[in-house]
């Protein structure tokens, strides 16, 4: 039983790489297009469930002493599925040789120009790339499909380096 939620993680966590490394093909305007990996949409499925369980479970066997507990409990599962889901369906990078235009969770978009990065700077802990510009800020996620084939075109239209970043993807 202990072995069931590390292996289950781990296993997560090595389809998104493998996504990450998923070769891309540029759709009908000559752009790629990064989207999050299908594991979060299971991820965010799967706490919706069982906060629904949960839900039907406290409301057939109420009582007053699983009040709070349950009311945390349910709600921490459904924030967390619906907050992955929602970042699952609205995150979207698309770029090409030009300009790189990125739609964060609450669809917003945001557009920067190769030629206008500063500076990037990757976070290990929350697997995010950062792209700054002096008036736009830019998030790339490490689990978006296709990730490596953006690293090789950041490599070419920039002055940045995978291995100076210390990104975990070889290109």
């Amino acid at each position: 039983m202990e072995l069931i939620l590390p292996t289950i993680t781990g296993l997560l966590l090595f389809y998104a790489d493998l996504q990450s490394g998923k070769k891309l093909r540029k759709n009908l305007h000559g752009q790629f297009s990064l989207k999050l990996n299908s594991s979060y949409k299971w991820t965010g499925t799967v706490c919706c469930l069982i906060a629904s369980f949960l839900l039907s479970a406290a409301i057939s066997h109420w009582n007053e002493d699983i009040a709070a507990m349950a009311t945390i409990v349910i709600f921490t599962f459904y924030g967390m599925g619906i907050i992955i889901l929602v970042l699952y369906y609205n995150y979207e990078l698309v770029f090409d040789d030009r300009k790189i235009i990125s739609t964060n969770w609450k669809g917003k978009k945001r557009i920067i120009q190769w030629t206008d990065i500063e500076n990037i700077k990757f976070n290990k802990t929350s697997g995010y790339l950062k792209l700054y510009s002096k008036i736009e800020k830019i998030n790339v996620l490490q689990h978006s499909t296709g990730f490596v084939e953006f690293l090789r075109k950041m490599e070419l239209k920039t002055t940045f380096k995978t291995e100076d970043l210390r990104i975990p993807f070889k290109t």
